[in-house]
């Protein structure tokens, strides 16, 4: 079977293909933002745009204040946290897709269709883009209205960019680590683990530059570590172009890791069908 569809593929052009490709992935889109409209309550929607950043934000400048840290300091948690509490739907949310359809057993099914794999899932975790780009922003609300911080010069051109492109490159995290659930029985442990590794080597709530040395191309690994250094630049009030060279290496991470999760995807999928991993939940 798997044999005639690729040979019926293969008689299609290049923009053919294109089209079907694009095809899968509005449809997809369409699925994924119907599964979070109408499907979730609207108690999940609160916690997630409304409760969720204000809460993360809310402890670790709390926190910082009780140590007695400089206004400065707090500032720089409260900025970095806003940005990182985007991770819970662009990371998590992303990562649960195939665990999700294992529980569902809807996998199987969606794994031996003939649609492209990579305009499939980038279309179901696409509307978690817009998601996280959202909770982002209401995190700099609150840094804005309930912290205190200034954003009286902030370039909010450049915010915007940053958080969309932050948005996008984290979402590609969550691919990859969502591959990894294809094979394994749920991808929920390793995204939990990686959640926690951004507050740590991401410079949400300290530079990078005071990890140990060996850990440092770690964090230069990771987008959302471009994300906060960038957001913090506009806020600042850094023009666009100053802003360009970090976004450029954030944009280059983002096209590694996407790269890195497909080859990843191609790979687990291959071992799942040998090892009937496909059924495990």
């Amino acid at each position: 079977m798997r044999s005639t569809e690729s040979a019926s593929a293969v008689t299609l052009s290049a923009g053919e293909r294109l089209r079907m490709a694009l095809r899968v992935f509005w449809g997809a889109f369409l699925f994924g933002r119907k599964g979070l409209i109408v499907w979730d309550s609207w108690e999940m929607w609160v916690m997630q745009i409304v409760i969720t950043p204000i809460a993360q934000i809310g402890f670790f400048a709390l926190l910082s204040i009780y140590l007695q840290y400089p206004a400065s300091v707090t500032q720089y948690i409260v900025i970095g946290n806003a940005i990182q509490s985007m991770s819970f739907a662009a990371v998590f949310a992303v990562a649960n897709i195939t665990s999700q359809d294992k529980w569902q057993g809807t996998l199987p099914s969606t794994m031996v269709t003939p649609a492209n794999r990579l305009a499939l899932f980038i279309g179901r975790a696409w509307f978690q883009v817009l998601l996280s780009a959202l909770i982002a922003a209401a995190g700099l609300f609150y840094a804005a209205t309930v912290f205190g911080v200034s954003f009286a010069t902030a370039n909010f051109l450049g915010i915007a960019v940053t958080v969309l492109l932050t948005a996008v490159a984290m979402t590609g995290f969550g691919l990859l680590i969502s591959a990894v659930g294809l094979y394994l029985r749920t991808a929920m442990i390793v995204a939990n683990i990686f959640l926690f590794v951004t507050l740590l080597l991401s410079g949400v709530n300290f530079p990078v530059s005071v990890l140990p040395t060996w850990l440092q191309p770690v964090s230069w690994a990771i987008p959302l570590t471009y994300g906060t250094q960038a957001v913090r630049m506009a806020i600042a009030g850094s023009s666009f172009t100053a802003l360009l060279p970090t976004l450029g290496w954030e944009a280059l991470d983002a096209v590694l890791v996407m790269g890195a999760g497909y080859a990843l995807f191609n790979g687990f999928e291959n071992l799942s069908r040998k090892t009937g991993r496909f059924e495990e939940y």
